[in-house]
């Protein structure tokens, strides 16, 4: 793990730098969840081999733990946890983060994904860090009411990835008070990117929809019969159904990368 200084504060993350790694890669930073780690993370995802196959880098970055209970929590405005309780500056740690790989790899294009918890965290970084960001990609996660008022200074493009069946953050209704569904987050991200229309499509698999329109380059894929998971993932959240029909990584990757 390496560890980086942000908001008066030692922060870590784990760094994937493939043995052949391009002159100027492109970076992924990859959030874990609630309670989660950056292994586990990268267990989950796989987002390192497929790195190694395509020259990018990969940093996996760690939420702020607790001393008493140990979970670690990133802090989305509305959620979650000690990080949220304690005000952490997670945005500026991503901020800050990026930079130091730009200094060190020349990177040059920067995708921010997560799940989950780190899926809001990613949220959040699109809308304030956009100079920085091109691209979002959150799993199984949504936006508060925080949110909805953000602008981002350019365009960000997203990807969001949820399952149909999703009790815990659900995609139409509202589970709670805590949440808006998280169809709310793909309004918002079509609406700051100006889209102005949609097209849907339903597989057995998934429903995707593709906005369209001036600078919007937004979609979704919601999974059939899949609940809290990372679609496609090496490894899932107790007692949550992934049908194993979709592979969120590569829906990820294959939207990020140039079409060469």
């Amino acid at each position: 793990m390496r560890t980086l200084r942000s908001g008066g504060r030692e922060r870590h993350h784990l760094l994937h730098v493939p043995t052949d790694v391009t002159e100027w890669p492109d970076l992924i930073i990859a959030l874990h969840a609630l309670s989660s780690n950056p292994r586990l993370m990268a267990a989950m995802t796989q987002l390192s081999s497929r790195a190694d196959e395509l020259g990018l880098i990969v940093s996996y970055p760690e939420g702020i733990r607790s001393s008493a209970s140990g979970v670690t929590s990133w802090n989305a405005r509305f959620c979650c946890r000690d990080a949220k309780n304690e005000g952490v500056d997670d945005v500026l740690f991503i901020s800050d983060l990026i930079d130091a790989l730009r200094d060190e790899h020349n990177v040059g294009r920067a995708l921010v994904t997560g799940f989950s918890n780190g899926g809001m965290l990613a949220h959040v970084a699109g809308a304030e860090l956009s100079e920085k960001i091109d691209m979002i990609a959150p799993v199984a996660a949504t936006v508060g009411k925080e949110i909805l008022e953000l602008v981002p200074k350019r365009p960000v493009e997203a990807l969001i990835v949820h399952g149909q069946d999703d009790r815990l953050v659900p995609y139409l209704s509202r589970g709670d008070d805590r949440f808006l569904p998280a169809i709310e987050a793909e309004r918002y991200w079509a609406r700051v990117n100006n889209c102005f229309g949609v097209e849907e499509e339903e597989t057995s698999d998934a429903i995707v929809r593709r906005y369209s329109g001036g600078t919007c380059r937004v979609a979704s894929v919601v999974v059939k019969n899949a609940g809290h998971v990372w679609p496609g993932g090496r490894a899932r959240m107790g007692g949550e159904h992934d049908p194993k029909t979709v592979d969120a990584t590569g829906l990820i990757l294959n939207r990020f990368l140039p079409n060469d």
